[in-house]
């Protein structure tokens, strides 16, 4: 490999052998409980109490993207945490800057109206 080479970390996935359907669903069950049940607001810290790691989760939905039932699971996490975050930051429990800072992140939300919606959707007043 030359020097200009890039080699992509979540290509290499240690012992990805072990990541069977039945052992990921098994983890999959175990971090919706934490993930509904725990104080944790990210994937990352719900993942890393249980002994796991982010590139784990990136994995798994690459390999099993066609399995509806993981795949189901997977989302239905994420959206989890994602209310939490919305939750906690409404509580003033988390940062709003945090929650907003994910928004951007998963959905390319912006804080600038002009790049949100297409312009048929914003109004002027006559004010």
């Amino acid at each position: 490999m030359t020097s200009n080479q890039y080699t992509n970390p979540y290509d290499k996935h240690p012992n990805a052998q072990k990541w069977t359907a039945a052992a990921v669903y098994t983890h999959l069950q175990d971090i919706e409980k934490e993930a509904t049940e725990g104080e944790s607001f990210f994937l990352g810290s719900v993942l890393t109490k249980l002994g796991l790691y982010k590139h784990v989760w990136s994995y798994w939905k690459k390999t099993f993207y066609q399995n509806d039932d993981i795949m189901e699971l997977m989302l239905r996490i994420e959206s989890i945490l994602e209310a939490k975050m919305i939750e906690g930051a409404l509580l003033k429990k988390v940062s709003p800057w945090m929650a907003a800072l994910a928004l951007k992140y998963n959905y390319n939300w912006t804080d600038q109206p002009n790049k949100m919606a297409p312009k048929a959707l914003h109004f002027k007043t006559n004010q």
